[in-house]
């Protein structure tokens, strides 16, 4: 009897051995590649014209897929929650940010961590509701597009597809993803992030040049000289179009503290969890520069649902723009509301094209 048992022991081993093997290749056979530049489709239509002497309104915010608002924390950053306990949570922070994007009235936005079918937001289709109505196009380019995220163990991230997203009133010529290199190693890398950027070029009245706005989401977890070499890669492309006489813009979540923050009003309490890198003026080309509200917190740490109070939480300024030499900014301003429906507030720019 001890050996039959024994050997069922064994056989069940091996099975579930088996099982993770053969889970292990399907995750790796369906990794994502994309294409170091793919065309991207511009869906519905923009009937305002930029102008040289007009100011054009930017707003930059990270989602958090919708999911991740005041009342949750986040086991990545030393929480405990993988999602909100149910599609309630996902539904209301969508009802919200629609209702933003409405009453802002801005020329373009540039979303980050907008899911379109996901476990982590009940496959709710964020991106098909979000560009609803919107008086102009919208743009979507996939950044995590995983078939299945196999941990934690036991209540796992599951099937995730998320990117970011540009809506726009102005007239897009043309819009792109461009692959930015990967911050993971592999095997790691097979479930993760594909950062990029989702560039958009805008036509301006009566001039041959170009505004070009890039929608950015650097990492924020993986290797360090990973972060800066996606950072390099994103200036490199700025400069290069602004060689060509166009007017470049790029805004979004860049995962590490811009230049200028005040240290002791947001101080890093703790470095048992996520601490961006400093990013530094002298990583721009000459005239270039960094635009962000540096009285402001434009992310928080996820560690555990938000106390209301800025005093015991972790802060970050980590999400803000880079502009050309040619464009004037006009004033910068993160939109506070206490993080109510993202762990991030967003930030808006404007700004006019000399």
């Amino acid at each position: 009897m001890p050996k039959t048992w024994y050997k069922v022991v064994i056989a069940i081993v091996i099975i579930l051995l088996l099982l993770v093997v053969i889970g292990f290749g399907v995750l790796v056979f369906a990794e994502y590649f994309p294409e170091d530049e793919e065309n991207l489709n511009i869906e519905g239509e923009s009937s305002k014209e930029l102008k040289i002497d007009n100011t054009a309104t930017i707003i930059t915010y990270n989602l958090g897929y919708l999911s991740l608002d005041n009342t949750q924390d986040f086991f990545m950053d030393g929480g405990e929650s993988v999602r909100p306990k149910n599609a309630t949570t996902v539904t209301k922070n969508l009802a919200a940010v629609k209702s933003f994007i409405e009453n802002q009235d801005a020329d373009i936005y540039l979303f980050q961590e907008v899911d379109t079918n996901a476990k982590r937001s009940y496959e709710i289709n964020e991106y098909e509701q979000l560009k609803e109505n919107f008086d102009g196009t919208s743009t979507f380019a996939y950044m995590f597009k995983s078939l299945y995220i196999p941990y934690p163990i036991f209540n796992t991230v599951g099937h995730v597809e998320s990117g970011v997203m540009t809506l726009n009133k102005y007239d897009v010529q043309s819009a792109t993803r461009i692959a930015l290199l990967s911050a993971y190693s592999w095997p790691k890398r097979a479930v993760m992030y594909k950062n990029c950027l989702l560039e958009q070029r805008v036509k301006i009245e009566n001039s041959e040049k170009e505004l070009v706005i890039y929608n950015v989401h650097l990492d924020a977890y993986g290797k360090e000289n990973g972060k800066a070499d996606q950072l390099n890669i994103l200036i490199s492309n700025m400069q290069e179009e602004y060689e060509k006489g166009n007017y470049v813009i790029a805004g979004g979540d860049f995962n590490q503290t811009f230049p200028g923050v005040d240290t002791e009003k947001f101080p890093i309490v703790s470095t048992e969890n996520f601490v961006p890198t400093q990013m530094s003026e002298d990583s721009l080309p000459d005239g270039f520069k960094f635009v962000t509200d540096l009285e402001k917190p434009s992310s928080r740490l996820l560690n555990e649902v938000y106390s209301g109070s800025y005093d015991n939480t972790q802060l970050y300024i980590i999400d803000g723009y880079i502009v050309s030499p040619n464009v004037d900014v006009r004033s910068v301003e993160t939109i506070e509301n206490n993080f109510s429906y993202s762990d991030h507030h967003p930030v808006k720019l404007k700004v006019k094209l000399k």
